[in-house]
């Protein structure tokens, strides 16, 4: 018998398995605004989930909404940059996503760690810890996206690991 998931089955959907397995690049999505908007808001909304383990309220909405400006920014001025605006909407939209899914996998990881170790065990440092393949996974991704907006593969290197050293070191580092 044939699972029927409708969103399995979306073209959208297909081109982000593909994108996490990286076999597919930001070229195949939709030109849509609306997907943007959308996967700029799942990534704010899950940046700010991850954040909010070990930070107040405030600070992680903060840190959401500074790492979509980082992203949005970033990304702007590299295209521009490049000469490569066309690309400007599917590139921020794959790179929200793969964001997203990150801060989800984070999320996921801290809940599964604070529930196997109690209070007075260091949790937070060890999903930190933990959290370390996923920041190498997230650079990788970052550059396999940046590959495709017509930079060689050590700039792309570069600028992605520049991406997730502002978003992960600098911005989370944020007091209030």
């Amino acid at each position: 018998m044939a699972l029927n998931i409708p969103l399995v089955k979306d073209q959208t959907a297909q081109t982000v398995f593909k994108m996490l397995n990286l076999e597919a690049s930001q070229l195949s999505l939709p030109e849509s605004q609306q997907l943007m908007k959308g996967a700029l808001a799942a990534y704010v909304v899950l940046q700010t989930g991850a954040q909010f383990f070990s930070h107040s309220l405030l600070a992680s909405i903060f840190y959401g909404v500074a790492t979509a400006a980082v992203l949005y920014g970033a990304t702007f001025y590299l295209l521009r940059y490049l000469k490569q605006e066309e690309k400007f909407v599917k590139t921020l939209t794959a790179m929200a996503i793969m964001g997203a899914i990150a801060a989800l996998a984070y999320i996921i990881l801290h809940v599964i760690v604070g529930v196997a170790l109690p209070p007075p065990l260091p949790t937070d440092r060890l999903a930190r810890f933990l959290l370390f393949p996923i920041i190498v996974w997230i650079v990788f991704m970052y550059a396999f996206l940046l590959r495709h907006v017509s930079l060689r593969p050590i700039p792309a290197f570069v600028t992605a690991s520049l991406y997730v050293l502002a978003i992960e070191i600098v911005l989370s580092a944020v007091k209030f």
